[in-house]
């Protein structure tokens, strides 16, 4: 026989062997588990949204105030130590407010209130220091803080971490299943990665005539795979 004819026919044997190898794994019993895993990491930054509302007859005189109240409350930022880089504006409107029908024909109609808005989004990366942050704003002149928002700047670390306990706890699933159904647990033939996630952020609210005790707490990192095991 030809030496490329042996070549030939060596090379149908090894597809031969391949498929009836992958034949062989698809028609393999076969075991899916879904896995769970959740770490708890301390926020290491913080993002806070605020700014000052205004109400004038007229919009020259609403924009003039909020101006002056805004210019006041980023001084006081600057003051408190926030670099100009961490203070940024994310919302500015001027508009005028529903007017209301007369509720009598012999009512005069209400002159029109023009509402000026700024708001800013500062990043801290003291978490301790939110309280002081938000005092200093109030006593600035600002009046309209949406929220606090906590966050941690380098997850993965902790992604990767519950991604590890995600695995095991659908190995843990797998062993129980697979004892319940008295198979024999064998190789892992596929890994998926499911939902990974920070928990959302913990939000408050905060008005001026209150105290304001922020506290980071802790957050939530979860991650979830599907794990597919052959069994006999």
């Amino acid at each position: 026989m030809k030496r490329s004819n042996m070549v030939f026919l060596g090379l149908l044997l090894l597809l031969a062997a391949a498929f009836s190898a992958s034949a062989a794994e698809n028609n393999a019993s076969k075991l899916i588990v879904q896995g769970e895993g959740e770490v708890s990491a301390a926020p290491d930054m913080v993002t806070i949204v605020l700014g000052v509302e205004t109400h004038n007859a007229s919009a020259a005189g609403a924009a003039a105030e909020n101006a002056r109240l805004m210019n006041k409350t980023v001084n006081a930022l600057l003051d408190a130590k926030i670099a100009k880089k961490d203070i940024q504006t994310s919302r500015y409107s001027l508009t005028m407010a529903p007017q209301e029908e007369p509720k009598a024909a012999s009512e005069m109609p209400k002159p029109p209130e023009f509402i000026a808005t700024n708001q800013a989004t500062v990043r801290l990366n003291d978490t301790s220091a939110v309280g002081k942050i938000l005092d200093a704003a109030v006593a600035a002149g600002s009046n309209n803080i949406q929220e606090v928002t906590f966050d941690i700047r380098d997850p993965q670390p902790e992604k990767d971490q519950a991604l590890a306990l995600a695995i095991k706890d659908a190995r843990r699933k797998a062993e129980v299943a697979a004892a319940a159904a008295n198979v024999k647990l064998g190789k892992v033939l596929e890994i998926t990665e499911g939902y990974g996630s920070v928990a959302p952020a913990a939000r408050s609210k905060v008005f001026a005539n209150v105290a304001t005790p922020i506290q980071p707490g802790e957050l939530e990192v979860t991650s979830s795979v599907t794990v597919t095991y052959q069994v006999s």
